[in-house]
């Protein structure tokens, strides 16, 4: 397995004054397509304001005045896609000036981060913000598989806001509970502000609808997270607008990984909703490392490498797995009109996995800058027809007996697309795959007991 455990310096934030009485920096919460909340927290008691505007100089202003230590403004009459800056006051203190781009209409383009794990190890999760802080331009918002912090204790939701608060200055983040979070639920109400109920929610932003889900209250059908989830699902595919569907939530329904077993609940009672009403792709943490699947035509990654102890010890692989690897990691989403990309990038910057959703007609898929997590079985080169041949490479670390398989979205085995007997290094394969129905589909690599996975779309005839 390959571990990313390079480490980056602390990033030093300019400030424009005083931060002595902030015991968290301002940060941002609950974007609407008006509204957007600020939340800090002082170490004492203290009068609050927030003045924003569309330069540095401001013009409008959302003050509270009585005292207290946790403050929580909403800035309202927002107009889409600008970029507003703002700053927070307690008393005779003032933060640095900050910005943040409102939500964007329509089919407009967007990008997101999904990350999760943060808790014990404060350099490791300092490392993946920094790499975060680095893309440009910075995402609209970022989604967190849950487990901020370890035990959800006042010190280390500290260390957490204190770590994270370059970004979440900038951008707001929708965390869903994790195990640890649930250890103490009082200061998850008390430190975020989220829609709905806090535990379970929905946020719109462009084209796309987002739910987080609570796998630690009940979900099986009949109780009310899950007739939530359906009528949410039901009014995205009742409007046009809604182009793509994310789900996020802590424990992931399929790993291979030995540091937790696949929550079988959730795959029995909400993959198939997933699968029904054809949820792009469903984000996990839980297991500390990172694991693509496709099932039934959903993707499922685990995004879990934010800082917390990392998991090496791996199960064999599955059909059903695209990629995995033990490292330190977030998800970089960029959505366009109908296409979707993702890439998975350590703190070095190296990018790992990636996929592409939409009709992008002849797509090829990047080449991967690692080997993958099984004795370095790597597809180099996979072009997805809109109908016609597949085209693929391959590479062999040595010589050996090879399968190339392609599997459907059910996981049922539609061809052996080569076999045989090949030397180390790079293979070609070339096969006629006019008889396949659209949709998407699983290339298996298989050799010396190891198996790598990669996804390859087919459309329809144009």
């Amino acid at each position: 397995m390959r571990h990313a455990t390079r480490l980056f310096p602390l990033l030093a934030f300019a400030a424009t004054a005083s931060f002595g009485a902030f015991a968290k920096s301002p940060y941002l919460q609950s974007l609407t397509d008006s509204t957007v909340i600020v939340h800090w927290e002082t170490s004492t008691s203290q009068t609050g304001k927030v003045e924003y505007g569309l330069t540095s100089s401001y013009g409008s202003e959302v003050s509270r005045a009585n005292s207290t230590v946790d403050h929580e403004l909403t800035l309202t009459g927002l107009i889409e896609d600008t970029v507003y800056h703002y700053r927070a006051i307690s008393g005779s203190d003032t933060s640095a000036d900050a910005t943040f781009r409102s939500n964007v209409a329509g089919d407009r383009p967007f990008r997101f981060f999904a990350y999760g794990d943060h808790r014990s190890d404060s350099a490791a999760h300092q490392s993946v913000v920094n790499r975060m802080l680095a893309q440009s331009p910075l995402p609209n918002f970022a989604v967190d598989n849950g487990d901020l912090t370890y035990d959800g204790s006042d010190a280390v939701y500290r260390t957490y806001f204190n770590i994270e608060r370059g970004l979440l200055s900038r951008l707001p983040m929708y965390p869903s509970i994790g195990n640890h979070d649930s250890r103490n639920v009082t200061n998850w109400l008390r430190f975020l502000a989220l829609p709905s109920n806090e535990r379970w929610y929905t946020f719109h932003y462009g084209n796309s609808a987002f739910h987080c889900l609570d796998v630690y209250s009940t979900y099986t059908p009949g109780s009310s997270q899950y007739d939530w989830l359906v009528a949410e699902l039901q009014a995205d595919s009742a409007d046009p607008a809604i182009r793509h569907i994310f789900v996020f939530f802590h424990e992931p329904p399929y790993t291979t990984n030995t540091g937790h077993s696949s929550n079988t609940t959730v795959r029995q009672y909400l993959c198939p909703l997933f699968e029904r009403f054809h949820v792009a792709i469903a984000f996990q943490g839980h297991v500390h490392c990172y694991e693509h699947a496709l099932v039934n035509g959903v993707h499922y990654i685990i995004a879990g490498g934010g800082g917390a102890p990392l998991y090496t010890g791996w199960n064999p692989p599955q059909p059903w797995d695209i990629y995995r690897e033990t490292a330190l990691e977030f998800v970089l989403v960029e959505v366009n009109g109908d296409t979707i990309r993702a890439r998975a990038i350590r703190p070095d910057g190296t990018e790992f996995d990636s996929l592409v959703l939409g009709p992008a007609g002849m797509e090829e898929r990047p080449k991967y800058e690692g080997r993958s997590a099984t004795l370095g079985l790597q597809f180099s080169r996979v072009l997805s027809p809109t109908a016609g041949r597949i085209r693929l490479s391959f590479t062999l670390p040595e010589p050996g007996q090879a399968d190339v398989l392609l599997y459907d979205a059910t996981g049922r085995r539609v061809a052996r697309l080569t076999h045989g007997l090949f030397a180390a290094g790079e293979h070609s394969v070339s096969w006629d795959g006019t008889r396949l129905q659209p949709g998407t589909y699983s290339l298996v690599l298989e050799s010396a007991g190891s198996v790598r996975a990669e996804s390859v779309v087919v459309l329809g005839k144009r």
